[in-house]
């Protein structure tokens, strides 16, 4: 997700590799269509060791899942470059067997492709959070249900959200944790596998601003 605006500063992607690339740690960003035609070469050669892809998700509960606009071509290349995939759904589902469904579809779109990373599941519907009448059990819930649909096909599964809602909503579970907290040293005290630090990262091969993540 993101929008097209472009933000007044930058984060490079060379600064968060010289601040927190260690032998514990690789560097990498999510993308979807909203970067446009990624150049996979100049990525590759900028240092990016992984790549989280939006796969596609749906716009509501009762619509149609949708693949994103440049899964196909970022998913192609980055396997083609040899680059970690991970993937990440976004949901609006409002029930676990919706949840599910969903991941049963995801399913059928990936299964041609090499994804070595975990797929994430992206809920971030809180403005409307009381419309869909669910508890936070139940959220969490449905998030699981999920990920264990992806799991029991072989897959690795993790649960994104940000440090906020994280503390306040989502139940511990036992999937890993993509973070998405905005700052340069987190204080998020829970475990977690992935850190995304920022939105207005800044690689050669991308126009526009990225997301930065650590893992």
């Amino acid at each position: 997700s993101g929008n097209s605006s472009t933000p007044k500063t930058y984060t490079e992607f060379s600064d968060i590799m010289s601040k927190h690339k260690t032998e514990k740690t690789k560097i990498g960003i999510d993308v979807s269509g909203w970067q446009g035609e990624i150049d996979f070469e100049k990525i590759k050669n900028a240092g990016v060791e992984f790549i989280i892809i939006k796969a596609g998700g749906n716009t509501g509960t009762e619509k149609e899942n949708y693949v994103d606009s440049k899964f196909l071509r970022n998913i192609k290349l980055a396997n083609e470059y040899d680059i970690d995939v991970g993937l990440y759904f976004y949901s609006y589902a409002n029930s676990k067997e919706h949840a599910i469904r969903d991941a049963k579809w995801l399913l059928e779109q990936i299964k041609d492709y090499e994804v070595t990373l975990p797929i994430a599941f992206d809920w971030e519907n809180w403005n409307y959070y009381n419309f869909y009448e669910l508890s936070f059990y139940e959220l969490t819930e449905m998030a699981e249900a999920f990920l264990d649909v992806l799991k029991d096909a072989g897959y690795k599964g993790m649960l994104y959200s940000s440090k906020n809602y994280l503390e306040k909503i989502w139940l511990k579970t036992d999937y890993p944790i993509w973070l998405a907290h905005y700052t340069s040293k987190t204080n998020y005290e829970g475990p977690y596998y992935m850190w995304q630090l920022c939105d207005n990262g800044r690689i050669d091969g991308i126009n526009g601003a990225v997301d930065i993540d650590i893992m």
